[in-house]
C-alpha cells in the first residue's frame, strides 16, 4: 500500500477535478493511500508532508520554489503546474490547444473583431495570448490585448482596473470575440458590460477557460469555456506516479523524466457566445431583447412596440442578418430555456411552459419536438441516463 501525498488545490474546479481523476485511478487500478488537506494553489507546503513518512508525491503550485522544495525531498513526485522545474515528470494542460478552440468557436460564429484579457508574466496566460493570435492570424484577423501584471493588479483597486477594462472593450470594434485568460477575468467583463449596457452576446460574445461549472451558471448570461479534461490528467499524472513508485519499491533505477501535455476535452458552449457575429446594430439590439424577454411571454408586436418599424422591414433585416425570423428567434430562446429546465429540475411540464413564456403546455410540447425532434419528457430521461 503506498502512501501518496496530494498538494493541489481545493479550491478551484480545476484542482478539484485532478484529485477526481487521482481517485478514479485509484479506484481501478491503485494500492494507495492518499493524504490531502483543504488548500489554495499559492498555500505553502504543510508540515505534515515535510513530517511525513510518504512513498510518492502530486504536487501543484504556482511557484517555481515550492516545486523544488518538495523536489528536495527526493522521493518519486508529479508536478501538474506551469512552472515546473526543468527535468521533472510533469502533467499539464495544453494551453496551445485552448486557444486554438477558442479562437476556432469565435471564427465559426462569424466574428471578425478579437480581443484577449490576459495577466501577463504568467506562462499560461502567455501561451494562451500568443496562440490564441497565432490562429486567427492564420485566418487573417487581427487581435487587441489587454494584459494587467500579478503585481499592478493588486496595487490597483478594483474601480480603477474596472474602469480600464470598460474602456479598452468601448475602444473594440463591435461585434467583438473576446477571450479571458481564465473564467474568473471573463466573468468581469460580463460583469462590465452589464454595467455599460453592452449587449452579450450580440455586441461583445464572451469565452473563458477552466469551465469552472460553477462560477459560469452563475454568470448572466451563462458563460462559454473551455474544458480541461482534469480527470485525464490526474489519471495520467496517478499512472505515472505509480510506475516511479515501483520502481523504487522494486530497486531499479526510475524510468527517464517524461513531460505529458493533455489537450482540452471541449468547448462548453453557454449564452455568452451562443449567437453569431451581427453587425446589424438594430438587429442586434432585437436580438438581444428577445433573449432576456422570450420567456416572459413576448410576440412581435411587442419587438415593435419596443422598436417602432414596420413588421416587414424587421423581418427582412432579420432574415438577412440572421437567417431567421423574429418568431423563430423567441420560439429558439424558449426551447433553449425550457432545456435548462429540464436537465437541471424536476418541475413538471405545465409550470415549465408558463415559465417559459408558452400559454399552452401542448404548444410547448409540439414545438419542442419540432425543434428537437423528441418530446421533453424523452429529452428528460435522455440527460438523466447520460448523467
Amino acid at each position: 500500500m503506498y502512501r501518496v501525498a496530494l498538494l493541489i488545490e481545493t479550491s478551484k474546479a480545476f484542482g478539484r477535478g485532478l484529485l477526481a481523476g487521482v481517485g478514479r485511478y485509484v479506484r481501478l487500478h491503485g494500492h494507495w493511500s492518499t493524504f490531502v488537506d483543504e488548500r489554495g494553489l499559492s498555500d505553502a507546503i504543510p508540515e505534515w508532508v515535510e513530517s511525513g513518512d510518504f512513498d510518492g508525491l502530486i504536487v501543484r503550485a504556482s511557484q517555481r520554489e515550492t516545486l523544488e522544495h518538495v523536489l528536495s525531498f527526493g522521493i518519486p513526485t508529479i508536478c501538474l503546474g506551469e512552472e515546473n522545474p526543468p527535468c521533472t515528470n510533469s502533467v499539464m494542460n495544453d494551453d496551445v490547444a485552448c486557444a486554438e478552440m477558442a479562437a476556432e468557436h469565435l471564427l465559426e460564429r462569424g466574428f471578425s473583431n478579437f480581443g484577449y484579457l490576459g495577466h501577463r508574466g504568467f506562462i499560461w496566460s502567455d501561451v494562451r495570448r500568443e496562440h490564441f493570435q497565432q490562429k486567427l492570424a492564420e485566418a487573417g484577423k487581427s487581435c487587441s490585448v489587454l494584459e494587467a501584471s500579478s503585481e499592478s493588479t493588486r496595487r490597483a483597486p478594483w474601480y480603477q482596473r474596472r474602469h480600464r477594462l470598460a474602456s479598452w472593450i468601448d475602444a473594440l470594434p463591435k461585434p467583438v470575440g473576446i477571450l479571458a485568460c481564465y473564467d474568473a477575468a471573463a466573468r468581469t467583463i460580463l460583469e462590465v458590460c452589464r454595467a455599460e449596457n453592452w449587449l452579450i452576446p450580440e455586441q461583445v460574445a464572451v469565452i473563458g477557460v477552466d469551465n469552472d461549472e460553477v462560477l459560469c451558471d452563475l454568470c448572466d448570461p451563462p458563460l462559454t469555456s473551455v474544458a480541461p479534461d482534469t480527470i485525464a490528467i490526474g489519471m495520467k499524472a496517478a499512472e505515472l506516479l505509480n510506475q516511479q513508485m515501483e520502481a523504487v519499491a522494486a530497486g531499479e533505477c526510475q524510468p527517464p523524466w517524461q513531460k505529458i501535455i493533455v489537450g482540452p476535452s471541449s468547448v462548453v458552449t453557454r449564452g455568452s457566445t451562443d449567437t453569431n457575429a451581427i453587425d446589424d446594430p438594430l438587429v442586434a439590439s432585437v436580438a438581444g431583447y428577445i433573449r432576456r424577454h422570450a420567456s416572459d411571454g413576448i410576440d412581435v408586436s411587442d419587438l415593435l412596440t419596443e422598436f417602432p418599424m414596420s413588421r416587414r422591414t424587421l423581418e427582412r433585416r432579420f432574415s438577412r442578418v440572421l437567417k431567421q425570423s423574429p418568431l423563430e428567434l423567441i420560439r429558439r430562446v424558449r426551447i433553449n430555456h425550457v432545456k435548462g429546465l429540464l436537465r437541471e429540475t424536476d418541475l413538471k411540464l405545465d409550470v415549465i411552459s408558463r415559465m417559459t413564456g408558452f400559454s399552452y403546455t401542448a404548444y410547448m410540447v409540439g414545438c419542442f419536438k419540432e425543434m428537437e425532434g423528441i418530446t421533453p419528457g424523452q429529452y428528460r430521461k435522455s440527460v438523466v441516463s447520460s448523467s
